[in-house]
């Protein structure tokens, strides 16, 4: 390989394929998307419960799992 056909190889290559731009974009794309999700579903939301009486007060995680803790008073 000579100098200028060096020279040509190196200015014509890419530094980027089009699969690892698509590959970042998607992660890009993704990553917070799935962060503001985890966040929203693992918040804790208050829920009236009909078995439990006026001074218990429920909350409902991620719509598994109810936790009910006695209101103070």
């Amino acid at each position: 390989m000579t100098w200028i056909s060096k020279k040509t190889f190196i200015l014509n290559r890419s530094l980027w394929t089009r699969k690892q731009i698509a590959r970042l974009l998607a992660i890009l794309t993704l990553a917070p998307a799935a962060a503001y999700l985890s966040i929203n579903l693992a918040r804790p939301r208050p829920v009236t419960s009909a078995v439990m009486s006026d001074q218990w007060k429920c909350t409902k995680t991620a719509g598994i799992v109810t936790v009910c803790t006695k209101k103070p008073g």
